[in-house]
């Protein structure tokens, strides 16, 4: 198995937050958690569960971002009640095929689509000291990072995973994919057995073949 590939920092990639906090004092948090992010230009620092330093191998932990790639602009423009951005990451970062983990990371651009909040991207940008860019597509986010030099291009992610590298990440995504649909079967399975469980005729007659059929 290939070691994860490691990058000097910092390192930039799209992502989205959810909103917490009143009108007025809003701040970004992970989608999954609801802890604020730290503004005013401070570095939020991840933490694992299973107690080692964040980003660890064989783990989901640390920061996670994508690199700016279309398919990923357009992704972060498509997930509905989250805020798009621009992240800027530093310290330990593990370089994955779509996008890395990182150490500790800050927002570096709040993105406003045309039918978005843009008063509320306007206050969530200046309370972490973060740009404002306005875009219209994901065209318009490739090309305002690329002009500024963020994300890594897709032939220096190749050179940096390597061959071995690349299959291992595939070999894991597939994994990942076989044991999430194998969840949503045993769900459906259980779900099914439930409700025959509950289907209980009770006094309703029952129809066969040759008419009304009575239970003893």
């Amino acid at each position: 198995m290939s070691a994860p590939a490691l990058v000097p920092s910092p390192l930039y990639g799209l992502r989205t937050w959810s909103v917490v906090g009143p009108s007025g004092e809003e701040r970004l948090a992970g989608p999954q958690l609801a802890t604020p992010w730290p503004d005013s230009g401070a570095w939020l620092t991840a933490a694992c569960a299973a107690g080692h330093a964040a980003p660890g191998p064989e783990c989901s932990c640390g920061i996670h971002a994508w690199h700016p790639t279309r398919r990923s602009a357009r992704r972060v423009l498509a997930i509905r009640r989250e805020v798009p951005g621009v992240v800027e990451a530093r310290g330990a970062i593990e370089v994955h095929r779509d996008g890395f983990r990182a150490e500790r990371a800050r927002p570096f651009a709040v993105l406003v689509a045309p039918r978005a909040n843009a008063a509320l991207a306007r206050r969530l940008a200046g309370a972490y000291d973060a740009e404002l860019v306005a875009v219209d597509g994901p065209g318009v986010i490739l090309a305002w990072c690329r002009e500024r030099g963020l994300g890594l291009e897709p032939p220096v992610i190749q050179e940096l995973l390597g061959p071995a590298g690349l299959a291992e990440q595939r070999r894991r995504e597939r994994a990942t994919r076989l044991k999430f649909a194998a969840a949503l079967a045993a769900i459906a399975v259980a779900v099914g057995i439930g409700l025959a469980a509950t289907d209980d005729p009770g006094d309703r007659p029952l129809q066969g073949r040759t008419g009304e059929v009575r239970q003893p």
